[in-house]
């Protein structure tokens, strides 16, 4: 039921859950995540009394935390179907993977650890694997193309498709490997099917990336009520986001631990 507000002459009730929106709620999310991340455990060790304070501080950021990953893997299948040039979308993508590489290192291959040579670059940012998903969707239309009207082609090429870029994602040690590309193809191909998504998506957070994942599902609460509208267009804005907060709290955490 809809609501008359009289004396703004609007309605109460309206939904306002554009993408803009979205990608606020997914980048204020993932920061308090990396910040919990980064701060809240040389804060344990730097006030033993209160550990089991600072543990649970810790759980709640982590367990808030989860929530940024569906909302992005939702926008970036609906960014695949809306955008008018998907290999500039990949090359966009594929852009700020790699300008997000060395933030990402400092931010939790560096700070608050012993620096390792050997260990910078061995697990990679998230935007590799958005960057993974979008290629296997790219590839998985194109097969579709192909042989959409051989099913037995098209099932097996989509299958190795998706196990082949999956395989890719756990070798390259990118966020969240295998399952962050299983996720991204359960809202490619359940498109529109709102249940067949949420229970999808918690076989993926139990079978393949961890049961704490679950806080994910509250994600989609806001994914849910999205309208379809794009509201404000600062998109660069929030690619951006991404390299330069994990600069400014990596380099905040490297001046406290080694400065």
């Amino acid at each position: 039921m809809v609501w008359k507000d009289r004396k703004r002459g609007n309605f109460w009730g309206r939904n306002d859950m554009n993408t803009f929106v979205l990608k606020l709620i997914a980048c204020a999310t993932m920061f308090i995540d990396h910040f919990t991340e980064i701060f809240i455990p040389q804060m344990g060790r730097l006030s033993h009394h209160a550990y089991g304070g600072i543990s649970s501080v810790y759980l709640a950021g982590r367990l808030i935390g989860r929530i940024a990953f569906p909302i992005y893997c939702f926008l970036l299948v609906e960014g695949f179907f809306r955008t008018r040039d998907r290999r500039k979308y990949m090359a966009r993508m594929a852009v700020f993977a790699l300008i997000s590489e060395f933030p990402f290192d400092l931010a939790f291959q560096v700070t608050g650890k012993q620096i390792r040579i050997r260990e910078l670059f061995s697990y990679q940012n998230v935007m590799i694997t958005l960057l993974l998903g979008l290629v296997l969707m790219y590839l998985y239309e194109w097969i579709k193309m192909k042989y959409l009207l051989q099913p037995l082609i098209f099932n097996t090429l989509g299958v190795m498709a998706i196990v082949g870029i999956g395989y890719a994602a756990q070798c390259l040690k990118t966020d969240y490997g295998m399952g962050g590309i299983l996720l991204i193809m359960v809202f490619y191909l359940f498109r529109g099917k709102k249940i067949w998504i949420f229970v999808g998506s918690a076989l993926v957070f139990v079978f393949f990336v961890n049961i704490l994942e679950l806080a994910g599902l509250f994600a989609f609460i806001p994914v849910f009520l999205y309208n379809g509208e794009r509201g404000p267009k600062i998109k660069y804005a929030f690619y951006a986001f991404y390299p330069l907060h994990l600069l400014v709290l990596g380099g905040i955490g490297y001046w406290m631990y080694y400065l």
